[in-house]
């Protein structure tokens, strides 16, 4: 049995690391294949299409000292940054299992830290990366 705390997952933005990141969503594959019927009451044909990524997300605790300025970079990076998410997987020891997964893209958005007066929650550096490989 694996869970999902089984995993490291790493940011690297413009050839720089990050880091490691405490969570990951998205970064599935769907594709657009097409069906069409023949003429005739044919059997229905299906068309093979490409594969597309979803968007991956990744976030973190915001820590003032290391994430402050680095915020503050990535904001004038989004839609120009690449980006690449790595997450390996590991065994209940925390010893990496297998081969690592690689999300290849571009940085399409940066959520800011969210305030709330009433609030003890811990503040989270969250980004976006649209994906257009998987290695």
């Amino acid at each position: 049995m694996t869970t999902s705390q089984q995993a490291q997952v790493s940011v690297t933005v413009d050839g720089q690391p990050l880091g490691v990141f405490d969570s990951r969503g998205g970064g599935g594959v769907t594709a657009e294949v097409n069906k069409r019927r023949s003429g005739g009451m044919g059997p229905i044909k299906s068309y093979r299409a490409l594969p597309d990524y979803e968007d991956v997300t990744v976030s973190r605790v915001f820590e003032l000292a290391r994430d402050l300025e680095l915020y503050r970079t990535l904001q004038t990076r989004v839609g120009k940054a690449d980006v690449v998410v790595t997450e390996q997987r590991l065994d209940v020891d925390g010893i990496p299992f297998g081969r690592p997964r690689n999300w290849v893209g571009v940085l399409q958005g940066l959520t800011p830290p969210e305030h709330d007066s009433e609030s003890t929650e811990p503040v989270m550096l969250e980004m976006t990366v649209q994906v257009r490989s998987v290695e």
